[in-house]
């Protein structure tokens, strides 16, 4: 489960790294559409929030929540250390982890 919460939390921040036009831009070579950027940025939020869930239901939620900064902290500087150099695989593996998740939360 603590493999599923850190999934998630790459996934979430793909997502709102996503619904940056910058990022966007990088991966797509063209400007974001509107009507994506709500989309993203929703399932990145929700993301984080199933990553802290998820936490919390490992180690409950005191230590939990300490946890999940932790696995924050961990996603984060991934993220930012692959978008720096490979953006479109970077972006796509939240793509992968977001789907990997629910299947890691259930073994």
């Amino acid at each position: 489960m603590g493999i599923a919460a850190f999934c998630l939390a790459y996934a979430g921040f793909a997502a709102l790294c996503l619904g940056m036009d910058r990022h966007y831009e990088a991966v797509f070579d063209r400007e974001l559409p509107r009507q994506h950027r709500t989309p993203l940025r929703v399932f990145g939020w929700v993301a984080l929030a199933l990553s802290l869930f998820a936490s919390a239901n490992v180690w409950g939620w005191s230590y939990g929540t300490v946890e999940w900064i932790g696995i924050l902290t961990l996603a984060g500087l991934t993220l930012i250390w692959f978008v720096s150099y490979r953006p479109a695989p970077a972006l796509a593996a939240g793509g992968l982890c977001a789907v990997a998740a629910p299947v890691l939360a259930w073994v």
